[in-house]
C-alpha cells in the first residue's frame, strides 16, 4: 500500500487477540492515534502503512522462530 497522499483514508481491520484487546496505539512522525480493534476503521494512509508493516514484521518474526525451533 504505497499511496502518497496522507489525507487519503483507507479501510483497515485489526483483529482482537483476546476479549480485552480493544485498541492499538500507533504513532507516525509525531502524530498519535488509538485504533479500535475488532472492526473495520478508516485510517490515513501513513497509519495504515504502519499497521501493515507491523503485522508483516510480526509474521516474519513468527516464521523465523518456527524455523529455528525445528532445528
Amino acid at each position: 500500500m504505497k499511496l502518497k497522499n496522507s489525507n487519503t483514508l483507507v479501510p483497515v481491520f485489526i483483529p482482537k487477540e483476546n476479549k480485552n484487546d480493544d485498541a492499538l496505539f500507533v504513532a507516525v512522525n509525531g502524530k498519535r492515534m488509538l485504533i479500535k480493534k475488532g472492526e473495520s476503521v478508516m485510517l490515513p494512509v501513513p497509519f495504515a502503512e504502519a499497521v501493515e508493516n507491523s503485522f508483516a514484521a510480526k509474521r516474519e518474526a513468527e516464521s523465523f522462530i518456527e524455523s529455528v525451533s525445528k532445528e
